[in-house]
Formats: C-alpha cells, structure tokens, sequence
C-alpha cells in the first residue's frame, strides 16, 4: 500500500471528497492527543491520508460495537 501524505487540510478536502465527515479541527485534536501521527515542517503538519482511514474505521468499528451491546 502507497502511503499518502498531505497537510491537515488537503487530507481533510480528500476525505470531505470522498463523504467522511471529518473537521480540520478532529485532524489536530488527534495530531495532539497523539492518536494521529505527524510529520511537522515550518509551521504545518504532514499526516498520513490512510492512518486517518484506520482510525475512522477504528471510530465506526467501536461505535457499532457500543451500538450493539
């Protein structure tokens, strides 16, 4: 698997793009709280566009799972 890369708001656009709804604001709050690893250079973050689609299937795996108990 290719790893993409882009900035906080390119991965957001992409992700907008492909109907995940995600804020730029989750994207640094993960950054933050270390849940999303970056790479940061000057004054932006680089992410990881399939780390954020492993977490989010993380977050969509859990809430079913809370859903079904």
């Amino acid at each position: 698997m290719i790893c993409q890369v882009g900035t906080i708001r390119e991965v957001h656009h992409r992700l907008m793009q492909e109907g995940y709804r995600v804020s730029e604001c989750a994207l640094r709050r993960w950054i933050r709280e270390g849940k999303l690893p970056a790479i940061h250079t000057g004054n932006k973050a680089l992410i990881s566009y399939n780390k954020v689609l492993e977490i989010l299937e993380g977050i969509s795996s859990t809430t079913l799972t809370a859903a079904i108990i």
